[in-house]
């Protein structure tokens, strides 16, 4: 553990990871993972370290970081000279994240114009839910990706000044 962490609000961070995964439709367990690695030291922890750290079973801990593997938000990884696996946090995490996002905006746009399609005429007020997800989509296509680059230039730009 860092020396700069007070033990003391460890748990309760940690916890609070858990409670907004699960406030996101997740599980505590996922979010309980994904906030102890944001802030461990070493950075790579093992299925047992894991479990430790925030109280769990091993195989509560092997279907959560399975499912924070599949969200692309963390990775497993191996250490030379070590037989266990470790996981750790995705380099640039937040932006894979989003980026993996978009082809499924991509998909629930083009499945409200095929239920469009399924209307005549178009116009009626059924096909109301259908065009705003087809907007919704549409303009989340058109934006993300001019956000992601913004972002990725200012997390540039603030990596250089913490490297000064």
């Amino acid at each position: 553990m860092k020396s700069d962490i007070k033990e003391s609000n460890v748990s309760d961070y940690v916890e609070r990871w858990g409670i907004l995964f699960e406030g996101m439709g997740s599980n505590r367990i996922t979010g309980k993972i994904m906030g102890w690695l944001l802030i461990c030291d070493p950075p790579r922890q093992t299925a047992g370290e894991l479990a430790e750290a925030i109280g769990a079973s091993i195989a509560s801990i092997s279907l959560a970081t399975r499912t924070l593997i599949q969200m692309s938000m963390i990775e497993r990884v191996g250490i030379p000279g070590k037989r266990s696996a470790y996981y750790r946090v995705r380099e640039g995490v937040w932006t894979q994240m989003w980026k993996r996002r978009l082809p499924l905006i991509v998909s629930m746009r083009i499945l409200a114009e095929e239920g469009l399609d399924l209307f005549d005429p178009v116009t009626t007020d059924s096909t109301e839910r259908l065009r705003e997800t087809m907007s919704y989509c549409a303009f989340w296509e058109r934006e993300l990706p001019l956000m992601m680059k913004k972002w990725e230039h200012e997390w540039k730009e603030q990596r250089n000044v913490l490297e000064e």
